[in-house]
């Protein structure tokens, strides 16, 4: 069953999200995509916009790879990059594949409604990664500073894993290695490679995320993020953190809207769920989530937009088992007060008597009520500036919910808000290819 509330392709693989800007009124939303088929490969740049980060329209492909003829230093694959506005319009940075090549490339948008781009001839703009023991080069972080182009390109160098580089330019064309921006041992974080870098600033105070491909026979959480205080071509890391503690959430893309808020969008890997990989589209987004940087610390909440949905609430016991007055594909559970502390997990039971549990200890003791969205087999719980994502696609719909816990949590209070179902659009020219041009 598709997802109400996370946005997905009516077909096709998706992965990260890219070029993510709020333009002309809308949120442009572009996405790693892959229109013939539900497994990574041939990666587009598929793309959907809304005028209210709820209401989605899915429109044609944006970006393709080659021809080969014309552009075939793209011609595998177009992978991630970002979006900036430049000389009044949009231009996009992104990865151009060329069989094991991967460089940075750049294009313009063809209109304003941002439904095509036209390639640089300049492309690749880097023709080599910029040092020798570069040994993985990819993705994209641009932002303007003192009359500056400022980029941070991902990747590894050898004998020191996981590495951010900096680069900078008069005009988006030509660029200059600055140097490494930051690495594993300067951050402590860890990474045979870092992907996904993505940066911005707040009174002062950087933050960066990276997502990390881990040392072979390493685990652990698989987006990160750090905060300090850049000087030129360095950043001094101050802080750092797990920027998601759940295990779907990768290579997240955050920007500025009109309104001064910094929205972020992660991809949520569904495929590592078996029931996943049976449907017409792999992949989904998250909710749009809002960040800001507090003591020194990166902090996530649901998007302000996303309490319009809510119907009506109904409260629910504390402890033990509730049913719900139907069967719901979408809900939102919030825990207040001492109920946030004392219930340690929830279990979303389906009408078949599927289970999917959802351990709550990492978010023990952090301020404020507690929120669990659940979408479709999709979860992501809030509080406190801590996020998690989960999913579990067996459980389409959602029958009774089990809170488990000490008894003292009683004297919180729990409720259940019923959500409306957001439209979802699609484009006149939805599931064609737009034209790419190059000049």
């Amino acid at each position: 069953m598709p997802a109400w509330l996370h946005y997905a392709p009516a077909k096709g693989w998706m992965n990260d999200p890219n070029g993510l800007i709020h333009w002309k009124g809308r949120h442009h939303l572009f996405y790693q995509y892959n229109p013939e088929g539900t497994d990574f490969t041939n990666q587009h740049w598929g793309h959907a916009s809304s005028p209210d980060l709820l209401t989605w329209t899915e429109h044609e492909v944006a970006l393709l790879p080659g021809p080969r003829e014309t552009a075939p230093y793209d011609a595998t694959a177009c992978f991630s990059g970002c979006a900036v506005e430049h000389d009044g319009g949009v231009s996009i940075l992104y990865t151009g594949v060329l069989g094991d090549a991967q460089l940075p490339c750049l294009a313009r948008a063809a209109d304003d409604g941002l439904s095509g781009f036209v390639k640089d001839p300049a492309n690749p703009l880097v023709p080599a990664p910029p040092a020798d023991d570069i040994t993985e080069f990819r993705d994209h972080s641009v932002w303007r500073e003192d009359g500056l182009w400022r980029q941070l390109v991902a990747g590894a160098r050898r004998d020191h894993g996981g590495s951010v580089f900096a680069l900078s330019s008069p005009d988006l064309r030509t660029w200059d290695y600055d140097g490494v921006f930051v690495d594993r041992a300067g951050s402590k974080v860890p990474g045979a490679v870092w992907e996904c870098p993505d940066y911005f600033a707040v009174e002062g105070t950087g933050a960066l995320l990276i997502s990390v491909i881990h040392e072979d026979g390493e685990e652990g959480p698989a987006v990160w993020w750090m905060t300090g205080t850049t000087s030129g071509a360095d950043f001094e890391v101050r802080k750092t953190g797990v920027a998601d503690v759940g295990d779907r959430f990768y290579a997240p893309q955050s920007y500025w809207t009109s309104d001064g808020r910094r929205i972020q969008f992660g991809w949520i890997r569904t495929h590592q769920d078996p029931t996943g990989l049976g449907g017409k589209a792999v992949g989904a987004m998250t909710l749009p989530r809002e960040l800001s940087v507090r003591h020194g610390r990166l902090h996530c909440e649901p998007a302000a937009e996303l309490t319009r949905l809510r119907l009506a609430s109904t409260p629910i016991p504390v402890t033990g088992t509730a049913d719900l007055d139907g069967r719901r594909t979408a809900g939102e559970l919030v825990l207040h007060a001492t109920a946030a502390d004392g219930v340690r997990a929830v279990a979303l039971r389906s009408l078949d008597g599927a289970e999917m549990a959802v351990d709550l200890a990492a978010f023990a003791g952090l301020d404020g009520p507690l929120r669990l969205f659940w979408d479709a087999g999709i979860v992501e719980v809030f509080r406190g500036g801590v996020a998690g994502t989960w999913s579990d696609l067996r459980i389409t719909e959602v029958a009774q919910l089990r809170l488990d816990g000490d008894t003292d949590a009683a004297g919180g209070r729990a409720e259940v808000w019923e959500l409306a179902r957001p439209k979802r659009l699609t484009g006149p020219a939805a599931g064609h290819h737009a034209i790419c041009r190059c000049v």
